[in-house]
Formats: structure tokens, C-alpha cells, sequence
């Protein structure tokens, strides 16, 4: 019955566990800890349904790397997703991947964040702006001597175009309604859609020449780009002003299957980018067991470490037990410090040098010492010298060292 409150509480530590693993699975699972168009995420602004249903038709996978990693882009195409308009800023040397992945064979699409509301004039960008500080926002308080390859780029510079902001009307409920989009040549790419809608305020404007305008919004005579694509060496960058489509809200109330199979392209290979989400994978040991599946290696190892400290914790055999069993004479004498120097002491000295020895190391302890007069001493030996010329059945050690007691307090 002892053994039932340790084992109600490991049970409960068990339990306790279990349910936590439980609890971190489906937080896991839901996928709400990421951000915005992750393909982790599983609600409505997550990607892990276009995720899915392209890993069953085509090799799918998600880059947690550095863009460095990305090296060739044959075959492949790159989904860059959720990126805020004003956050596409990066260094030259990931345009230089980027645009190394797209050169090599790659497609390239970078569809933008929703923006619901055109964001306002900043008067300090413009002021520096006529100052020569670069157009479109960013940092003007960086220091003057900073490489020129540690300042980031705005993609807009980089890749000649600008942004542009077409407001979306409002409904009854206080909620943004969609703008359609056209496509304006629909002979050259008879396969998409002819109108899309737009969740988004945010447009392109001022394109490069080679750019080539696929849909646009239009607002009485005006035309307002929102896909745009570029041929890039042996492959293409496309970039999309709305995320929308690519979500799992879309996928089930507003499908395009056309247009996302446009925008994947022919390739044979689709990798989701989340390192531009703030997802990065940290290399370690952790990392590492993941990906050889050694958790069943780990459960075996916290178990085992479990059972050690139960071991050491309590005794298998219940003490009661042990105690009935030596007073049966069932368990071997010796066992503990005392009982040792016992069977020692009676394997060692016999009955007959008993008295003797003990007065010996009584002699030896008191050594340097203040000891009894020489009278006691000699009334001591002549004791010990009646009781060896007695029979070995006769003689009594506890009655001598009685008398021994007597004879030491006994005054001189």
C-alpha cells in the first residue's frame, strides 16, 4: 500500500505530460503561432492547403534557409507570399540570388500583403528625398559610411516600377468589398481567368518596358496593373499585388485553379519561401533529430532516466518485508557497519583473551593520558588472571567487567 501514492503520482506526471504534448500538437497543427500566408498555418490566412495540394502533384517544400541556398532555379518555381509592400527591401546581394535563381531556370513570384488602406504621405521621406535619399521610404538616419553592399534596396528601384494605391469600397457592414481585375489580352493566355478580385488598394505603376501587364483595375479611363511578369534570363519573375488567392480562405470560397496554375508555371518543383515571414531554421541538435527521426530514441532515453529515478527513489522490496525476514533468520548478518565489526570481533578474539584484550586497548587509549593508579591496574590483571585459571565454562566476562567498573571508581 506504500507504493500506491508514488504511483498515483507518477501516473498524474504522466498524464500531466501526455496532455501538455497534446496541447503543443494542436497549437502545431492549427499553425496560428506563424505569420500571415505561412504555409504552417491551416486558418483562413494560412497557405497549407495550396501547400498540400501541390506536395500530391509536384515535389513541394518549404525553404528555411538563407536565399544563398537557393543556388539553381531550374525547373523551379519560388513563392514568395504575405510580404508587406513596404518591407520588400533587401540587400544586393539577395537581389543577386534572387535574380541568379530566375536567370538559371527559375520562376520567381512575389505576391504582396493585402492593403486595405493607401498609406499616407510621409513629409520627412519627402523632405529627404529632395535631400538625394532614396524614394519610397526606408531609413535616412544611417550612418554615411556604411559599404554600399550592408545598404538594402528597395524592390522598386531595383527592379524599375512604383506603387500606386486605388481605394476599395466599402459595403454595408463596414467591411472593404472586392474590385475586379481584367485580363487584358486574353488571347495571349486563354487559360486564366478573364476577371479576378482584388482584396487590395495596392497597384504598380511607372513599369519598366519589360514589364508585361497581365491584369489590371480599371477605374473609369484609368488602367491600374495588379500582375505583372518579366522574363529573366532562362526564367521569369512575376509579381502580384494581392496574396489573397494563394490562401486557404480562397481556396474554399473563391478557387482559381487557372490562375495559380499559371502563376506555379510547367515546373516540376514548387518551394514555399518562409524565411521573408521571419521562419528561419537554426541548425542543432534539436534540428537534426528531427530530420533523422530519432523522437522514439529520445521517449526511450526519458524513460529509462524515469525508471532510474523511481529505482533510486524507493525500495522494490517493502520494508516490512526485510525486517520479518531477519528476524527469521533468513538474511545474513553483516550487512550493515555494526553487525560487521560484531562477527569480526567474534571470529578474531576467543572467550578466553577477551578480558585481556579489552584491558590492552584500555591501556592503549589511555596512552599520553592521566591513568588509574598502579594499585587498580594490578587489582585489574589479578581478575583477569582468576578468571583464565578458571574452566572456559566457569567463567563469567560480564561479571569481571563488572567488577573491573567497580574497581575504577573505587576511591584510592
Amino acid at each position: 500500500m506504500k507504493k500506491l501514492p508514488l504511483i498515483l503520482l507518477l501516473v498524474a506526471v504522466v498524464g500531466f505530460l501526455l496532455g501538455m504534448l497534446h496541447l503543443f500538437k494542436l497549437r502545431f497543427e492549427a499553425g496560428d503561432s506563424f505569420p500571415q500566408y505561412s504555409s504552417f498555418r491551416t486558418d483562413p490566412i494560412g497557405t497549407k492547403a495550396l501547400y498540400e495540394s501541390l506536395d500530391s502533384l509536384v515535389a513541394t517544400r518549404r525553404n528555411l534557409q538563407p536565399l544563398s541556398k537557393l543556388v539553381d532555379g531550374r525547373d523551379t518555381t519560388l513563392l514568395w507570399l504575405g510580404a508587406p509592400p513596404y518591407s520588400l527591401r533587401l540587400l544586393p546581394e539577395e537581389f543577386r540570388d534572387l535574380e541568379t535563381f530566375a536567370r538559371s531556370g527559375g520562376r520567381l513570384v512575389i505576391a504582396a500583403e493585402a492593403v486595405f488602406v493607401k498609406p499616407r504621405t510621409n513629409l520627412f521621406a519627402l523632405a529627404a528625398a529632395r535631400k538625394g535619399a532614396p524614394i519610397g521610404g526606408g531609413p535616412t538616419n544611417l550612418p554615411p559610411n556604411i559599404p554600399e553592399e550592408f545598404r538594402k534596396v528597395d524592390i522598386r528601384q531595383q527592379w524599375d516600377l512604383s506603387f500606386d494605391f486605388v481605394d476599395l469600397a466599402k459595403n454595408e457592414k463596414g467591411s472593404y468589398d472586392p474590385a475586379p481585375a481584367t485580363l487584358l489580352d486574353p488571347s495571349e493566355s486563354p487559360t486564366i481567368p478573364a476577371t479576378i478580385d482584388m482584396h487590395t488598394t495596392l497597384c504598380f505603376s511607372g513599369l519598366g518596358s519589360e514589364w508585361r501587364v497581365l491584369y489590371a483595375r480599371k477605374e473609369g479611363t484609368n488602367s491600374h496593373p495588379v500582375l505583372i511578369e518579366k522574363t529573366l534570363g532562362r526564367g521569369s519573375i512575376v509579381l502580384f499585388a494581392d496574396s489573397f488567392h494563394f490562401s486557404n480562405e480562397a481556396l474554399r470560397e473563391d478557387r482559381q485553379p487557372a490562375l495559380l496554375s499559371w502563376l506555379v508555371g510547367t515546373e516540376r518543383s514548387v518551394v514555399f519561401d518562409e524565411t521573408h515571414l521571419g521562419t528561419t531554421e537554426q541548425p542543432g541538435v534539436a534540428t537534426l533529430a528531427r530530420r533523422y527521426r530519432l523522437q522514439p530514441l529520445a521517449g526511450a532515453l526519458l524513460l529509462l532516466a524515469m525508471l532510474f529515478l523511481w529505482r533510486n527513489a524507493t525500495s522494490f522490496m517493502p520494508p516490512y518485508e526485510e525486517q520479518l525476514a531477519r528476524e527469521q533468520g533468513d538474511v545474513v548478518e553483516g550487512r550493515d557497519s555494526a553487525s560487521a565489526f560484531v562477527n569480526l570481533l567474534r571470529r578474531n578474539i576467543s572467550r578466553a583473551s577477551l578480558l585481556r584484550v579489552c584491558l590492552e586497548q584500555w591501556n592503549a587509549a589511555l596512552a599520553g593520558l592521566r591513568k588509574p593508579p598502579r594499585a587498580k591496574l594490578e587489582a585489574m590483571q589479578r581478575l583477569i588472571d582468576e578468571q583464565n585459571a578458571l574452566e572456559p565454562r566457569d567463567r563469567n566476562p560480564v561479571g569481571a567487567y563488572r567488577e573491573f567498573c567497580r574497581i575504577l571508581k573505587r576511591k584510592a
